[in-house]
């Protein structure tokens, strides 16, 4: 994995620890979007766990001491478990975008929506 990817990860790995359900934002949801629509994840994902994992840290006041505590709870084995499968989306999404065999589809509706986007 590139340098890149691992930070990513690491994203991932406190975004999933921090989570707290906040309808109608699901996060495990996005992840298994990810099987679908994979450029998603560098489009918007990692900007937002950046952004969420730094309001959390700052709203809860956590240490550094507090956050590296955090990752025991990956010890859990439904944790654990959950985590890995998720995980292992994350990785195939990071392949598939770093792939310079795979291209996203620009559909009529995406060409459209991207214009809109730039106006």
């Amino acid at each position: 994995m590139h340098k890149n990817n691992n930070e990513i990860v690491t994203l991932f790995t406190y975004r999933y620890l921090l989570d707290e359900p906040q309808p109608p934002h699901d996060f495990k949801q996005d992840i298994e979007d990810l099987r679908v629509f994979p450029e998603r994840l560098e489009i918007s994902h990692v900007d937002e766990w950046r952004s969420y994992i730094r309001r959390y840290i700052n709203r809860k006041k956590l240490s550094d001491a507090e956050l590296e505590t955090l990752t025991k709870r990956l010890d859990i084995p439904e944790i654990s478990e959950e985590f890995q499968y998720l995980k292992s989306i994350l990785i195939t999404a990071l392949k598939i975008n770093d792939s310079p065999e795979i291209k996203v589809i620009n559909t009529p509706l995406k060409a459209y929506l991207n214009k809109l986007i730039k106006m």
